[in-house]
């Protein structure tokens, strides 16, 4: 059976790796949709601020590969995929037969309904392509406005900041990543980053890009006007339009980036901030049913440890500018000891 597998980010080893843990002798392709090796995504906005070097990104995939050996395409671009009749077109006419489909993402995505984003300085921060051409475009560029929902979207704007950039971050809620963090942590992340230097406008949201050919400004929900001179959003749909039929049939699928990004396994340490201020996570970041919280704040250092017990064990921290906490706390959390009785001194 031949398998062909759809994508450029890490998800597409493990969907390999499966497939090959099934039947060694199945010939798989990967068709690598941003015509590169598979990447971290997640390692972009380090990328941006010179924390990270381009080659370093494909450091999991090239081991990777040179352990399973599928047969890779990197030098194409994807045009069509006949789903009924089982092959993928390139843009040179090529086409690829397989038995079996498996879409982790297609390279090209679609931005939020915003009237005004087909404007040139308009960015996504999940794709290699896209930050690149943004890293070029903003040499000549100072003032950056990103709509930030999740944690890539809020490292890029540390990031642009730490290139001394000036950055407006725009969020739905009245602190940050509503979606992510309680009320309270979310407004004291607001506040690390505008004494950090980047404006906030909560409560908001972009309405319209505005400008000729290039950006020039942007309109909030808000009715307020701000001047930039990029635009970048951290959401994105996959654009599924070059396949001939969807949703898939039976036997092909779609998996992992339906929708950038993808979600996210609740125990998993996250780190976030980059140089301009250290945050992690790990676990529940809301309060969980039938949990308990507990709070240590310095305020003039704008350190911040919350921690959520749920069944006498850690089910959730989060902690700013604490990195010298950092090991101690994932140790507890990670092997769940009984802490009862004992909540304020790990804090």
């Amino acid at each position: 059976m031949k398998t062909l597998v759809v994508g450029n980010s890490l998800d597409v080893l493990p969907v390999i790796e499966n497939i090959f843990s099934q039947n060694k002798e199945e010939q798989v392709t990967l068709f690598a949709t941003e015509g590169v090796l598979p990447y971290d995504r997640s390692a972009l906005p380090a990328l941006v601020a010179a924390a990270a070097s381009e080659k370093g990104l494909y450091k999991a995939s090239e081991a990777f590969m040179s352990a399973y050996r599928p047969t890779v395409v990197t030098a194409e671009a994807l045009a069509r995929v006949s789903v009924r009749r089982r092959y993928l077109t390139t843009e040179k006419k090529t086409q690829i037969g397989y038995d079996r489909l498996v879409v982790v993402d297609t390279g090209s995505l679609i931005f939020p309904p915003v009237k005004g984003h087909q404007r040139t300085g308009v960015f996504d921060c999940w794709r290699l392509s896209s930050v690149k051409a943004m890293m070029k475009y903003l040499i000549l560029s100072d003032n950056v406005t990103i709509a930030v929902t999740n944690i890539q979207g809020l490292n890029m704007a540390c990031a642009l900041s730490l290139l001394k950039k000036e950055v407006t971050v725009v969020s739905s809620g009245q602190g940050l990543l509503p979606d992510v963090f309680d009320e309270e942590t979310g407004l004291l992340l607001k506040q690390i980053l505008e004494a950090k230097g980047i404006r906030v406008f909560s409560e908001n949201a972009i309405e319209e890009i505005l400008g000729d050919a290039e950006v020039k400004a942007v309109k909030f929900s808000s009715g307020k006007v701000l001047a930039c001179d990029a635009v970048i959003f951290d959401v994105a749909k996959t654009d599924m339009r070059m396949f001939s039929e969807i949703p898939l049939p039976d036997g092909d699928k779609m998996c992992a980036e339906e929708c950038f990004p993808a979600p996210m396994m609740p125990y998993e340490p996250t780190h976030f901030g980059l140089q301009l201020f250290d945050g992690f996570y790990a676990g529940y970041t809301q309060m969980p049913e039938g949990g308990r919280e507990y709070l240590k704040f310095d305020g003039p250092q704008n350190i911040f440890k919350k921690m959520f017990v749920c069944n006498d064990h850690i089910a959730g921290l989060v902690v700013f500018n604490a990195p010298q906490d950092r090991e101690r706390l994932l140790g507890a959390f990670q092997v769940k000891e009984n802490i009862t009785g004992h909540e304020e001194e790990i804090l």
